[in-house]
């Protein structure tokens, strides 16, 4: 069974990047905003979208955020870039997210999150927040040239296959093992 992403999603969630800074290494949308969801109450088009942006700089990319879209912050943009970037950093899985933003048309919510951190949870699991919702199906919207964070990437997938299988009995079926591997960041928390 494939995930549908939604029909021209691409091109929308470029759209919606365009209204940020463009130091991004990685962008990432997820969620029942991108990808058709099974039930009666599922309407793709009011559904919140989901992204993430990982940063080199988060510092930086935080200042020239909140000259372009100071609105989304919460009072802590009077605190200024590096009081933000310290509490992004420092506590929780280390991603400062702005909900409930309406760009284009759209409910969006977005999470930033440094470069360096989000490869040492891919390649360590800290928290595995944000590696844990790279091992579910996630639209890649820009993906640089770093080297060292594709190979993260790489390995957080290699890595869950490895874990799932290490937890599944002897015997199993394919939807199993995507069961197993969806359930693996749920089961730190």
């Amino acid at each position: 069974m494939a995930l549908q992403a939604l029909q021209s999603s691409g091109v929308a969630f470029r759209k919606i990047l365009s209204h940020f800074p463009e130091e991004l290494s990685l962008a990432f949308a997820y969620g029942s905003g991108v990808y058709r969801q099974a039930g009666p109450s599922s309407n793709q088009k009011k559904a919140m979208l989901d992204f993430v942006f990982t940063v080199d700089d988060p510092v930086a990319w935080h200042s020239k955020n909140l000259k372009k879209n100071r609105s989304h912050y919460s009072f802590l943009k009077v605190l200024g870039p590096k009081i933000i970037t310290t509490i992004q950093n420092n506590y929780g899985a280390g991603v400062y997210y702005n909900p409930l933003i309406m760009c284009d048309n759209r409910l969006i919510k977005y999470g930033v999150i440094s470069t360096s951190i989000l490869i040492e949870d891919l390649l360590n699991w800290n928290n595995l927040y944000i590696a844990g919702r790279l091992q579910k199906p996630v639209k890649i919207i820009a993906l640089n040239e770093n080297v060292a964070l594709r190979a993260a990437l790489d390995k957080n997938l290699k890595s869950a296959v490895t874990a799932a299988f290490l937890m599944l009995p002897e015997s199993f079926s394919e939807e199993d093992l995507f069961i197993m591997i969806a359930g693996l960041s749920y089961s730190g928390e």
